[in-house]
């Protein structure tokens, strides 16, 4: 089974930038085109605590409603940006009772076949590239389904920049394409917004798999 694809972004391959005018509003961005992918809140029935489950049932998540997504390869580096709408900005953990903001690509590990929902199963896992705001490293994170997240140690290869700006977030995640070699892989995206609490499993989403176009 190929993975169900809902939004194709091509990525461009710039040529004369360095890789500084790739920062969160950098100008080799003007080369690559963003498409806006749609989000959706993570089912609350599929989340794995029960807990969270009755926590929840009247209290709503996954309030991102959409996401600006664009690409480019430059330097052999890939590099993403997601920018989405962040009028009360979460930009660290500062008490127990405050939630940063964050965002994640995910990808299936064989480029091909996994369930976006269920973060992949035992035989097709999922990898994410996870960042979180006030922390100057992202997590690279594999699961084999909700609630089975493991983190890779450092150095991993994924590096990120991230900058609030006007009312919004832009977060460029770089590194190497998870399925080396392929003309194009699925990818999911996640957004966390922190005002309102959305953490863990509570997030928003793209209900299906990304088209992510390389050029070669």
């Amino acid at each position: 089974m190929t993975a169900e694809t809902s939004v194709r972004i091509v990525a461009a391959r710039p040529a004369g930038h360095d890789a500084g005018s790739f920062g969160p509003f950098g100008s080799g961005w003007a080369a690559a085109e963003a498409v806006e992918a749609a989000l959706q809140p993570t089912p609350l029935d599929a989340q794995p605590s029960a807990y969270v489950q009755t926590a929840w049932a009247n209290r709503r998540h996954g309030v991102t409603p959409s996401a600006r997504v664009a690409a480019a390869v430059a330097g052999g580096v890939l590099r993403v940006r997601v920018q989405w709408a962040a009028s009360s900005p979460r930009p660290a953990i500062t008490d127990n009772n405050v939630f940063a903001d964050a965002c994640a690509l995910l990808f299936p590990l064989d480029g091909k076949q996994a369930e976006l929902m269920t973060m992949g199963d035992a035989d097709h896992p999922v990898r994410a590239w996870h960042w979180r705001a006030g922390t100057p490293d992202p997590f690279v994170l594999t699961a084999t389904g909700l609630g089975t997240t493991s983190r890779q140690a450092m150095p991993h290869g994924v590096a990120v920049e991230a900058e609030w700006h006007a009312g919004e977030w832009a977060v460029v995640f770089s590194g190497a394409p998870e399925a080396a070699g392929a003309s194009s892989v699925p990818m999911g995206v996640a957004i966390w917004q922190g005002a309102t609490e959305e953490r863990g499993g509570l997030a928003a989403h793209t209900p299906a798999w990304i088209t992510l176009e390389l050029p070669r």
